[in-house]
């Protein structure tokens, strides 16, 4: 990663919550405390937080991946980002790909709380391991969410047939009622 000896070492906290009434405390708070005992200092730590979707928004429209990138452009002291869990980076597979290269390519290590993965060994190679675990439980983000999305149209779909019974009830009643 960028020089570990600089005087000056900076880390992102990528916070992400997908609704409006979810509360990112518990991820900040956590991650804040790996990076306190990584050796950042409270000054040294930029926090991230948004509330929006990991699967509807693209790579692009993210305004928390926009501004991590825009400060590791412009602030070489960056060195780490730490995260809650790959499926708060996102839930598209594509879109965490294009991040893990990213950070690869600016030599910016990443931090996933949960599974715990740390993406370069200390000597600055990347570390396989963690970036098989990074790869599957990409999937299994993108996975989880298609699960739910098929659940919520099911769902949906019950309810939706559900009304058009009873309204078809209520009509076959009131035929009977005053025929």
């Amino acid at each position: 990663h960028k020089n570990q000896k600089a005087l000056i070492m900076k880390a992102i906290l990528l916070v992400r919550v997908s609704t409006k009434t979810q509360d990112f405390d518990e991820q900040e708070r956590a991650i804040y405390e790996m990076a306190i005992k990584d050796g950042y200092s409270p000054d040294d730590i930029i926090p991230i937080c948004e509330k929006e979707s990991g699967i509807k928004l693209s790579e692009e429209e993210r305004a928390g991946l926009n501004r991590m990138k825009e400060l590791i452009e412009t602030d070489n002291a960056i060195n780490c980002v730490y995260c809650w869990e790959v499926s708060r980076i996102a839930r598209r597979k594509k879109i965490n790909f294009s991040v893990l290269d990213y950070l690869i390519n600016h030599k910016v290590q990443l931090v996933i709380k949960e599974p715990s993965i740390r993406l370069f060994k200390d000597n600055g190679d990347i570390d396989e391991g963690a970036e098989m675990i990074f790869t599957l439980f990409s999937q299994m983000a993108e996975s989880e969410m298609r699960t739910k999305l098929a659940r919520w149209k099911r769902t949906k779909d019950a309810k939706r047939k559900e009304s058009e019974v009873q309204i078809i009830s209520t009509c076959t009643d009131y035929v009977r009622k005053y025929r």
